[in-house]
């Protein structure tokens, strides 16, 4: 990694706490935060004051730009020097973060394996993967002639700190704050302190070490000079009793583990079981085809996907969650649609769970009406909601935290068109790759509603249907829908007429007919087809001969050019449905005017930046990596376009990441490389895919 790329923020969090340990940006707050859509607003020190009294430590805390070289003097009556590492190796990989600097090294462990179905799986296979907890392995290697003390200590101005109580029968050594927060080591050599700052625990003001008044707070080691020693420690979280609102649940951890005292223990007791299983990740990251750039954007998002999963319990069975990145929406089902590819890799369960959830609680039927007779209502049918509630605040049934009435096409619209074909298109896929009957039996009668739905939404005189959406729900109160780019312009933020959501009504027909026909309903099956035929040939039949390409709305107006009329492609294609994508298969026209469209305009005339970087929408200066990614793989699994195979994309794409991006860990959302929404997000998993390349 280039050095002006080694100082940025990740997550490291465990899976389903939706707890994050956000480090990494040079002169930043950052610390251990639980249920937060930010970087913690604390300080991590990490480092050792040598044999000459120096603090060497490395630059993760708020002011550390100002401190490089300076004495401090402090109210706490300490004057020591301190020197800020500022040349620092960074070691980025999927499952570890390694950081190294003269005379110390760290490497923060956070493994990722299956989470498993907890209605079928094991005890203590669902200990091991709910446990709350960070693992952390801390190396000094003092070469001079003189004692050193390293340390490893988290500050905040809220926190207040105690010692580990009832550690000695586990050896369990550190602190602790508010039962909810915690440091611990079973080394022998490693001491508790929490005091006003390093330095004022380090000049020995007073003789107590856990002076409970101090903000600051962590573990203590003595290094002999000559002498390499290495730290194991871990950070856990925990929040006890229920910790969501209007449908009361728990985190599934609280089942397996009574309190923060027995989740470090058992981290602690782990270690080296966890440290192994991030190895296998690691392993499985660098051996793939993917460049060194693909391979930093993978463990970039994968990092940021855990960090805003919770596993919950509603007091009966478990509740998966998916938290919008820095908005806290929950199970945004546009989101959800996106990262359907790494949860169906990783716990097919999860996205059962939230397609059930959706069904129970956030499913609606609406009417709807043509924007040139607003009055006049018609049956819509079924649809999903945007969302199912924010910062842990469940929405009422039938309702989202973010749609909101009266809006023309414009941010907190309705989605209802995007969010049916969105669920369609995750239970299309589900079925295919699991092979869950059962589960597309008990789906039958929703899935024959929302063909109905979508065909409605087409128009209500089957006669008059041309394959594309041209009704509005009547829940925008005369106002238009939006899709998941709800920050764009026409080109991709309108819904009605939209061919990127066309693209999507196309697939989801295609996920209806699979399901259908594998269930024995012909002609529901057949209903399907022909509306995705009819989708089809609408589109391929308006790639314009004088554009080049296919205008990004079907209005008679339009002249954007946007990338994601292809992503679609990606739903028929990831169900096994080859043909539906092929050249020589039944929608062949549409697959050759896509691939028209695209070569005609991914340049910098329209829809790439000149680093190569791509960009959605050649009238918009706003794009989602996400989508980018998806696209990415779509561009050159599904149409083979060698055109999509630029290392230098890559290359633009990570340093959004660590150079546009740095204080916010994953963002998805830029604007010429610089971050303007979607901030610690979890989305950009859809680059899992790459490795199917």
């Amino acid at each position: 990694m280039e050095q002006n790329q080694q100082f940025f923020h990740a997550h490291h969090s465990p899976m389903g706490a939706l707890a994050s340990f956000t480090v990494g940006e040079f002169g930043a707050h950052g610390g251990m935060g639980l249920e937060l859509g930010a970087p913690y607003a604390g300080n991590v020190f990490i480092g050792y004051q040598d044999g000459e009294g120096v603090v060497n430590a490395f630059p993760f805390y708020k002011g550390a730009k100002d401190q490089s070289e300076r004495y401090v003097q402090k109210d706490d009556v300490s004057s020591l020097k301190e020197h800020i590492f500022e040349d620092v190796n960074r070691d980025y990989r999927w499952a570890t973060d390694g950081f190294a600097a003269p005379g110390i090294s760290f490497k923060i462990i956070t493994p990722f394996f299956d989470i498993p179905d907890p209605q079928l799986a094991q005890q203590q296979k669902l200990q091991q993967a709910c446990c709350p907890a960070v693992y952390v392995e801390l190396t000094f290697d003092n070469t001079s002639d003189q004692d050193w003390t390293g340390f490893f200590a988290l500050q905040g101005d809220e926190l207040r700190w105690n010692k580990l109580i009832d550690g000695g029968e586990q050896g369990l050594v550190g602190v602790s704050c508010r039962d909810q927060i915690g440091i611990a080591s079973q080394h022998p050599n490693a001491r508790a302190f929490s005091h006003f700052s390093v330095q004022s625990a380090l000049s020995k003001m007073g003789n107590n070490e856990c002076f409970m008044l101090g903000p600051t707070a962590g573990l203590m080691i003595d290094v002999k000079a000559g002498e390499k020693v290495t730290v194991p420690l871990v950070l856990g979280f925990y929040l006890a009793g229920n910790v969501t609102y209007n449908r009361a649940m728990q985190y599934y951890y609280t089942q397996h583990f009574t309190g923060l005292q027995q989740v470090l223990a058992y981290a602690v007791n782990h270690f080296d079981d966890y440290a192994a299983i991030a190895q296998q990740n690691d392993q499985q990251l660098a051996a793939s085809k993917l460049n060194q750039h693909q391979q930093f954007l993978v463990a970039h998002a994968t990092r940021s996907y855990y960090g805003s999963t919770q596993w919950l319990f509603d007091g009966t069975e478990s509740v998966w969650v998916v938290n919008e990145g820095e908005y806290l929406m929950m199970n945004t089902l546009d989101l959800t649609v996106d990262m359907l590819f790494f949860e169906l890799q990783q716990n097919p369960w999860t996205v059962k769970n939230t397609l059930e959830q959706f069904v129970n609680h956030y499913s609606f039927y609406d009417e709807i009406f043509h924007p040139d007779q607003p009055e006049k209502n018609y049956r819509g049918g079924i649809s999903f909601t945007h969302d199912m509630g924010v910062a842990n605040n469940w929405s009422p049934k039938g309702q989202s935290s973010y749609e909101m009435a009266g809006l023309d096409r414009a941010c907190f619209s309705h989605m209802t068109y995007e969010q049916l074909t969105n669920w369609v298109l995750c239970c299309g896929v589900y079925i295919s790759k699991t092979g869950d009957a059962q589960f597309a039996t008990e789906q039958r009668g929703r899935l024959i509603d929302c063909l109905q739905s979508l065909l409605n939404r087409d128009h209500p005189d089957a006669e008059k249907r041309d394959g594309i959406m041209s009704f509005e729900s009547a829940r925008t109160e005369q106002g238009g829908e939006i899709t998941t780019y709800d920050s764009l312009d026409h080109s991709l933020g309108q819904a009605r007429g939209n061919i990127y959501l066309a693209g999507k009504s196309w697939a989801a027909y295609l996920a209806i007919a699979k399901v259908m026909q594998d269930l024995g309903e012909q002609q529901q099956a057949e209903l399907a087809l022909t509306a995705a035929q009819r989708c089809a040939d609408k589109l391929a039949d308006s790639l314009d001969p004088q554009l080049g390409y296919i205008p990004a709305v079907l209005d008679g107006h339009s002249s954007s050019a946007i990338i994601p009329a292809i992503e679609a492609l990606v739903y028929p294609y990831e169900m096994g449905l080859l043909d539906a994508v092929s050249e020589q298969g039944p929608y062949a026209r549409y697959i050759s005017a896509l691939k028209t469209h695209f070569s005609f305009i991914l340049n910098e005339n329209y829809c790439l930046y000149a680093d190569g970087a791509w960009k959605l929408s050649s009238t918009a200066d706003n794009s989602w990596v996400s989508k980018i990614y998806l696209n990415q793989y779509v561009a050159r699994k599904v149409l083979k376009l060698d055109i999509a195979d630029n290392v230098a994309s890559d290359a633009a794409h990570q340093r959004w990441q660590t150079i546009g991006a740095s204080q916010h860990a994953c963002c998805d959302q830029f604007s010429s490389g610089k971050p303007i929404g979607s901030l610690y997000y979890p989305r950009c998993v859809t680059n899992i895919l790459w490795l199917q390349e």
